[in-house]
């Protein structure tokens, strides 16, 4: 119990963070995601966030979501979740078209219970090449069971 509050009041944290560094000039780029979360409860969830540049290789991306979860047997109910994931960039020029990433940070996650629950989270994924203003993504993972994930972060000209 105390460590889901830990996770969820650091989660909570680095949300409330994010003014600060607009402050500082971090550049923000809001981005929409889809992600199954396949579980004991699964959860299918649509997001929003924002990635924040910290350095040429270091991205801070805040995510909320909010959707549907179902157990074995169990009814489906409401399923929601905050996410604050520090990104590494392993191609921060986009020299290949689809330029990796790792990333790891902390989550709170909700499933029809009484209480939040804190997890960790551990990402690989890609960044593809840019379509119009946008450019597309894929992340695999774990943090509260295995995470898939697709989506699109809006392009610009400073490098990803």
């Amino acid at each position: 119990m105390k460590r889901s509050r830990r996770s969820a009041t650091l989660a909570a944290l680095c949300l409330l963070s994010a003014p600060s560094l607009v402050a500082q000039g971090s550049r923000i780029v809001p981005e929409a995601r889809l992600d199954a979360i396949i579980a004991r409860r699964s959860a299918l969830q649509p997001a929003i966030g924002a990635d924040i540049a910290l350095s040429p290789e270091i991205r801070l991306e805040l995510a909320a979501g909010l959707g549907a979860s179902a157990g074995r047997g169990g009814a489906a109910g409401l399923s929601a979740r905050t996410d604050a994931n520090v990104r590494f960039l392993i191609d921060p020029n986009h020299a290949m078209r689809w330029s990796p990433y790792l990333g790891g940070g902390v989550g709170a996650r909700y499933d029809r219970g009484p209480e939040w629950r804190g997890v960790a989270i551990l990402v690989a994924g890609a960044s593809g090449p840019p379509h119009g203003h946008w450019i597309p993504f894929v992340e695999a993972g774990f943090g509260g069971g295995v995470r898939l994930g697709v989506g699109l972060r809006r392009a610009s000209r400073a490098p990803r």
